[in-house]
């Protein structure tokens, strides 16, 4: 049996439901929060009760399913129950809460995967290296996703300026320079935790190829060559603008692609599963 997996398809839709409602309602209040300080309390109210009955559907069904496996949907509800947890903590400065309601919006699109997916049979549970291993590469995703949509509002922003429509946006984005340092910051993180998500996956690796892992292996380190070239270039030589913005977008795309990506075709096109 797989993680996140209803015995009733109906409860499953509900679930679905409830925590795309309650997600893009905490990412409506957290963007008018920005110039409204009277939305403050019930954006993190709002944030809070989705992220609390987020946690408790995984907990529940980890629960009555017992050995579980992580199978596509159960990565993307997982990675949306982390960008719901990283949002707050960028929202915590209000500078930063049009990045942290853009996080919750993607999180509400993530979470309607909750309660569905595969069902693989595991005849024990998990080593501690792949549970690590797995923890360690949504953390890595979700701040990385985080860096990814900051390069995005970059691209934006630049878009704006350039057109002289920046008055568009006031007073809801922090200044270009700001968010630069913020993605970066995002990146350097990411990219700690994606080597040490690659470390732990080496060590309960066996067999490559008997384990389907090579495409996904490659281009994760692909993804990491990239970020780790960026950064290097970042401090010794300055890189900004829309080149480390594009380099940003196609590093995580490049990790997106290694680890959804593989799954998709190992799962749902050759019926395998592995992890």
């Amino acid at each position: 049996m797989s993680l996140f997996v209803l015995k009733e398809p109906r409860q499953a839709v509900i679930l679905a439901i409830s925590l795309f409602v309650l997600y893009s309602a905490s990412a409506w209040l957290m963007l008018r929060s920005v110039n409204n300080r009277r939305m403050e309390p019930y954006a993190w109210a709002l944030s809070l009760a989705a992220i609390f009955a987020h946690s408790d559907a995984i907990v529940h069904l980890m629960r009555t399913v017992g050995p579980f496996s992580i199978g596509i949907l159960e990565a993307v509800s997982l990675l949306a129950w982390t960008l719901a947890i990283l949002a707050c903590l960028i929202a915590l400065e209000r500078q930063y809460r049009v990045l942290g309601a853009l996080l919750l919006a993607s999180a509400a699109i993530g979470a309607t995967a909750t309660g569905s997916g595969h069902k693989f049979r595991v005849d024990a549970v998990p080593a501690w290296e792949l549970s690590a291993h797995i923890l360690l590469s949504m953390a890595a995703a979700a701040l990385l996703f985080a860096a990814a949509a900051t390069a995005s509002m970059l691209v934006l922003l630049d878009r704006r300026l350039r057109a002289r429509r920046i008055a568009d946006l006031p007073g809801l984005l922090p200044p270009i320079d700001v968010l630069e340092k913020v993605m970066f910051r995002l990146i350097g993180s990411g990219f700690a935790l994606l080597t040490l998500a690659l470390f732990t996956g080496f060590v309960f690796v066996t067999n490559l190829f008997e384990q389907h892992l090579v495409h996904k292996t490659v281009l994760s380190l692909i993804a990491w060559v990239l970020f780790a070239v960026l950064l290097i270039g970042r401090v010794r030589y300055g890189w900004r603008g829309r080149f480390a913005v594009r380099l940003t977008l196609v590093g995580y795309g490049v990790l997106l692609l290694a680890y959804f990506g593989s799954k998709f075709v190992l799962e749902d096109l050759l019926g395998r599963h592995w992890g």
